[in-house]
């Protein structure tokens, strides 16, 4: 199965409204499998930079196959790992956390979320939505 429009569209508006709930003006970056994005938010009052970072965390997230979060983890007391992770994907990656996969019915990666604008949790609560 894909990541359709629809899908996206309402991921994007569910985590954009959850961000919102805790008073944070979050953007939010939703990719298919092939890293291309599907839907993006950028809430009124967003930082600048928001929507980059949000895009940039779900690649991290679908790149490695884990949350974004587990990557910083992973990462955490490595200072040579990070340069060597952010080297290995093409394009823009952020390693906070703020990013979780998206699966299909059968458990199959179909995509990701990511979440910017608040603190690492905050997004991260969002992103599940």
């Amino acid at each position: 199965m894909t990541l359709s429009l629809d899908h996206a569209t309402s991921l994007a508006h569910s985590a954009l409204s959850r961000a919102q709930s805790r008073g944070v003006s979050a953007s939010v970056a939703v990719i298919d499998s092939s890293f291309h994005l599907k839907a993006a938010l950028r809430a009124d009052g967003a930082g600048p930079a928001t929507l980059d970072i949000a895009f940039g965390k779900a690649r991290a997230a679908l790149g490695f196959g884990c949350s974004s979060r587990q990557i910083g983890d992973a990462l955490s007391g490595n200072p040579l790992a990070a340069p060597s992770v952010l080297a290995s994907l093409p394009g823009p990656v952020v390693l906070l956390p703020g990013a979780i996969l998206l699966h299909d019915s059968a458990g199959a990666v179909i995509g990701a979320i990511g979440v910017a604008g608040g603190a690492p949790d905050d997004d991260e609560w969002a992103a599940g939505a």
